[in-house]
């Protein structure tokens, strides 16, 4: 279905999920700036800015291929949601 034959009611709707998508990205954004100012007060900083460190453990960078989605590297399995992705 091609955008031009939305109907008004389809329209809607995703202008509503994105319009929730866009909140939803900066929570997010809030949530990861808030924790990485917690790691940064406690003296974490990661080794690397070429990384993606989890910021829920510490784990020093995602390792894609685990299940859902998940890393794969075996001491962390957090979702890439919770590593540091640039903003």
């Amino acid at each position: 279905m091609q955008q031009h034959d939305l109907t008004a009611p389809q329209r809607k709707a995703f202008e509503d999920n994105e319009a929730d998508f866009r909140r939803l990205d900066d929570e997010l954004r809030d949530l990861r700036e808030t924790a990485r100012a917690r790691l940064r007060t406690n003296g974490w900083e990661p080794d690397s800015h070429d990384t993606q460190p989890c910021l829920s453990c510490s784990c020093p960078d995602f390792v894609p291929g685990g299940t859902l989605g998940n890393c794969k590297r075996a001491d962390c399995r957090h979702a890439l949601i919770s590593h540091d992705l640039p903003i």
